[in-house]
C-alpha cells in the first residue's frame, strides 16, 4: 500500500466529525499520509439503488474523482533522489469507513465503473499495523467494556479486528462475548422498528450481564442510535476509535451525543450554538435536528 491513502468516510458519518477526525489522527499514527473526503460530493449512490440511472451517474462520478484523486497523490510525491529511472507507481489506496459505502464499490459501483485504485477497509488497515499503533497508546483508559457487535457486514469480518485494536489499549478490559445481532450497523434496521428496539433492549442485557461501564460501538449509526442510552442505563456508549485515540492522549468530544443528551428543546439549542444554527438555517435545526435529537432510544 502506498504511505498516501484517501479516506473516504462517507456521507451519513458527518454527524460525528469527531469519529471523521479521530480515525484521520489514528491513520496517521500508523504511518499513512491522508487525504480525508466524504459527503453529497462523494457519494456511493446506495440511496439511489431504486433509480439506476441516478445510482449510475453517482457512482461514474465518485469512482472518475476516485481514479483521479488516487493517481495524483503518488505522481504529487516528492522525487526520491536516490532512485533511478521512473517505474510505474499504483495509484495510492482508498480506505473506507462506512460499511455501506463499502459494501456498494464492491456489489454495485465496479459493475458499472472501471476503479483505478485498491480499497481495503479502515478496520483492515489499522489492523495490519497494529504493532505500530500500539506503540501510540500509552495512556491507559481504565474502563470494563463490552462491543456491540452486528454480522451483517459480511465483506470485511471486522468484530475480531476491532476487538484485537481494544486489547492494546492500556487499562481496558474487554469483556468477550459472542452476541451479534442483524444487519451491518443499526440504521439498517430502521425499516423495522421491533427489530430495533429488540437490538437496543438486548444492548442494555449485555451490558448488565458483562457488568460493563462502557458499550463500544463499531459504526457511526449505532452510536447515534445508543448513545442516548446513557441517559437511562448504567454504562456508557463510546465508539472504538474514541477509545484508541483517548489511549494517544486526544481525547474527543462526541458532540453528537452531548446533543441527544440535553434533554430539551432550549438546551439542544444551546448546545449546538446560535452561530450553528444560523448556518444550518433555524426553520431545518427545529423541524428536522431536533426532533432526531430529542426522540430516545426505543428498547
Amino acid at each position: 500500500m502506498s504511505d498516501r491513502v484517501v479516506f473516504w468516510y462517507g456521507c451519513n458519518v458527518v454527524r460525528h466529525g469527531d469519529i471523521i477526525h479521530g480515525s484521520i489522527e489514528i491513520l496517521r499514527a500508523i504511518g499513512l499520509e491522508v487525504a480525508p473526503v466524504g459527503g453529497p460530493g462523494y457519494c456511493c449512490g446506495t440511496s439511489k439503488d431504486a433509480n439506476l440511472r441516478a445510482a449510475d451517474g453517482m457512482a461514474q462520478r465518485t469512482v472518475g474523482k476516485f481514479n483521479d484523486l488516487t493517481l495524483r497523490l503518488v505522481e504529487d510525491r516528492p522525487a526520491d533522489p536516490a532512485a533511478t529511472g521512473s517505474p510505474a507507481v499504483a495509484p495510492a489506496s482508498v480506505v473506507t469507513w462506512c460499511p455501506s459505502c463499502h459494501r456498494h464499490m464492491n456489489q454495485f459501483m465496479e459493475g458499472y465503473t472501471d476503479p483505478q485504485f485498491p480499497m481495503s477497509h479502515f478496520t483492515q488497515v489499522v489492523h495490519a499495523a497494529r504493532e505500530r499503533l500500539r506503540e501510540r497508546l500509552v495512556h491507559p483508559v481504565n474502563r470494563r467494556v463490552v462491543l456491540h457487535r452486528h454480522f451483517g457486514f459480511r465483506e470485511v469480518d471486522v468484530n475480531p479486528l476491532v476487538e484485537d485494536l481494544l486489547r492494546l489499549v492500556p487499562g481496558l478490559e474487554l469483556v468477550d462475548s459472542d452476541v451479534a445481532v442483524p444487519g451491518h450497523m443499526c440504521s439498517a434496521l430502521a425499516s423495522v422498528p421491533a427489530a430495533l428496539k429488540d437490538v437496543t433492549r438486548g444492548v442494555c442485557d449485555l451490558a448488565r450481564e458483562a457488568r460493563a461501564d462502557t458499550v463500544v460501538t463499531v459504526f457511526h449509526s449505532c452510536q447515534r442510535m445508543l448513545c442516548a442510552l446513557e441517559a437511562s442505563e448504567p454504562f456508557a456508549v463510546v465508539n472504538y476509535v474514541s477509545l484508541l485515540c483517548e489511549a494517544m492522549g486526544l481525547p474527543l468530544q462526541d458532540e453528537y451525543k452531548a446533543w441527544k443528551l440535553a434533554g430539551s428543546e432550549a438546551a439542544v439549542l444551546e448546545c449546538i450554538g446560535a452561530e450553528r444554527v444560523a448556518q444550518l438555517g433555524e426553520t431545518f435545526v427545529r423541524e428536522q435536528l431536533v426532533p432526531e435529537l430529542l426522540r430516545p432510544p426505543q428498547k
